[in-house]
């Protein structure tokens, strides 16, 4: 009886493992199953990224190019410009090479720490403040309290520094790499020191992160045709600081930006009832002392009225 009570347990105990390691099996297939799905959803997100990039450069390529002679604009300053027409997807250059080769952002690249602000909540308005640390700043705009519009025509790099850093290194990478933001090269994350005080320095000043006048356009593009992961409230803020003019037929929007030996940036688009155009006037003249981002503004502006 005995005997047969040991060999019922062990049946027992037999049919208990087996049951655990089942149950062991199973869960050892659901991980690998999630673990599967895992892998498809980022290689699916990798040829998606990929697919984007390849369109882009295919739209890119089926767009019209015309050259055109702007020297009497630019008044004999060396340098460049491109226009993108969105209605009938022309580029008009004038000096083409240069309108594609990299070269740093500078103050221009407000616009995306402004847009990356806005849609990580680290900013909200336009009025959104940002405080005053007590420096002493070049700029006497710089040395208050100041809000983004403010901040943002002041071109004050303290206030936007507080915003990249606020998002923080690895999402301003993760929404540069989707906008295809020239070389997206954020490795100089501090700056290379070009201006004395810390907070006057970044990885867009005279630092690792470059693009091209063309790059410019297509970025700008790609954000206000609702082609990024930006939502349309976020891009109103976005153009509520960057408008400079307005009338019944058109509206202005830019950012200009200034940097070392005869540098200087305007990028902006033209809103029209039919169309978009979207522009960058790039100066490089080391041997003239009037290049500045107001330089190119107005240069920009006289393009325009042609």
């Amino acid at each position: 009886m005995r005997r047969k009570q040991c060999m019922i347990m062990g049946i027992i105990a037999c049919l208990v493992m087996g049951s655990m390691s089942g149950c062991s099996s199973k869960e050892s297939g659901n991980s690998q199953s999630i673990q599967k799905g895992q892998a498809i959803q980022i290689h699916e997100s990798e040829e998606n990224i990929n697919e984007n990039k390849d369109v882009k450069k295919e739209e890119e390529q089926q767009r019209t190019a015309v050259t055109v002679d702007y020297q009497e604009a630019f008044q004999s300053i060396q340098g460049c410009a491109v226009i993108l027409d969105s209605e009938t997807n022309t580029y008009t250059f004038y000096n083409e090479d240069k309108c594609r080769t990299r070269v740093s952002p500078d103050s221009t690249f407000k616009v995306i720490s402004a847009l990356t602000g806005i849609h990580n909540q680290v900013v909200t308005s336009e009025d959104s403040k940002m405080e005053y640390d007590g420096m002493n700043y070049p700029v006497d705009t710089w040395n208050a309290d100041l809000g983004l519009k403010d901040a943002f025509r002041s071109s004050c790099i303290w206030y936007f520094r507080k915003v990249i850093d606020e998002v923080g290194q690895e999402t301003i990478q993760e929404e540069l790499d989707k906008l295809d933001y020239g070389n997206c090269d954020i490795s100089e994350w501090g700056g290379s020191g070009v201006n004395s005080f810390p907070e006057l320095n970044g990885f867009w000043i005279e630092s690792s992160l470059l693009i091209s006048p063309i790059e410019q356009v297509e970025v700008l593009h790609k954000i206000m045709e609702g082609e990024t992961i930006y939502t349309e409230s976020e891009i109103e803020v976005l153009k509520s600081i960057m408008l400079l003019e307005a009338s019944d037929s058109k509206k202005i929007y830019g950012k200009t930006g200034t940097g070392t030996e005869g540098i200087a940036w305007f990028i902006g688009f033209v809103e029209k009832e039919n169309t978009n155009l979207y522009f960058a006037i790039y100066l490089d003249d080391n041997s003239s002392n009037e290049i500045s981002g107001k330089k190119a503004q107005e240069i920009a502006l006289n393009i325009l009225e042609e």
